[in-house]
């Protein structure tokens, strides 16, 4: 595995980075509904991508996830030979002093691979979706994003894009990396399958011009639910016995 320094960061990657040239990079992060990472997590996973490496960027996040496709580590790298794209899944957020010099290093990755251009993802807050939006989601580019044309308008004045998919886009720029930030629609409070579903359908049917399957994100939806189903029957009876408890209260008060 090849190693690479990538300002205060270091890439391990498979092979050569030559092997990766011109490859699109995709990435996002944790935010409203998990938009960013469950779309990069179950776009790998839907067009059978491999994992090729991994960013070390210090500190670290003591953390390892054992997922589908085993251990997880906090900044995993997976390629699809089908898409031609390489997907940075960011399992934990980098430390917000530190948020700048990572979100630097996938910019200068992209750079690296000399990727034909980087799509991010995010969740955009569902509040300001328009009552007769058609499309479920906006995008953003910049000047040098020459790629496939996206069937929703871009994203609306006075809106923007924050946390560090912002500053992701804002080096990419500044690297002169063709750039498109894809935001679906999302609620802000709970994890939103219909916004990741949307996001990868985009991705993958607008931009990389590829099917995807989708069984991994529905899996993942039905276990959501059966776990909020088994939540909302563990606190039933706690939730009835209140009930009768307000009841005798009121009772009480108009005897």
């Amino acid at each position: 595995m090849a190693v690479y320094r990538l300002g205060d960061a270091e890439v391990y990657l498979e092979g050569e980075i030559g092997d990766y040239k011109g490859a699109a990079l995709i990435t996002g992060f944790r935010g409203f509904g998990m938009i960013g990472y469950n779309v990069t997590k179950y776009l790998a996973l839907g067009l059978g991508a491999r994992k090729v490496g991994f960013i070390a960027a210090p500190p670290m996040p003591p953390v390892v996830v054992v997922e589908e496709d085993g251990p997880g580590f906090p900044y995993d790298i997976y390629y699809s030979p089908r898409a031609d794209a390489l997907l940075v899944v960011n399992r934990a957020l980098p430390e917000k002093e530190y948020a700048d010099t990572y979100t630097r290093s996938l910019a200068e990755l992209a750079a690296k691979v000399e990727s034909r251009y980087t799509v991010l993802v995010g969740g955009l807050n569902a509040n300001f979706r328009p009552e007769e939006d058609k499309y479920g989601y906006r995008h953003l580019k910049n000047k040098y994003y020459k790629g496939p044309e996206l069937s929703a308008p871009e994203m609306e004045e006075d809106l923007g894009v924050v946390g560090p998919l912002a500053l992701v886009f804002l080096y990419a720029t500044l690297l002169e990396i063709p750039s498109v930030v894809i935001l679906p629609y999302a609620v802000a409070d709970q994890i939103d399958i219909d916004g990741a579903r949307r996001g990868i359908e985009v991705i993958s049917e607008e931009i990389l011009g590829v099917s995807v399957n989708l069984k991994p994100l529905e899996e993942y939806a039905r276990k959501l639910a059966a776990e909020k189903e088994k939540i909302l029957q563990m606190i039933a009876p706690m939730l009835k016995e209140r009930e009768k408890e307000e009841a005798e209260e009121k009772r009480g008060m108009y005897m």
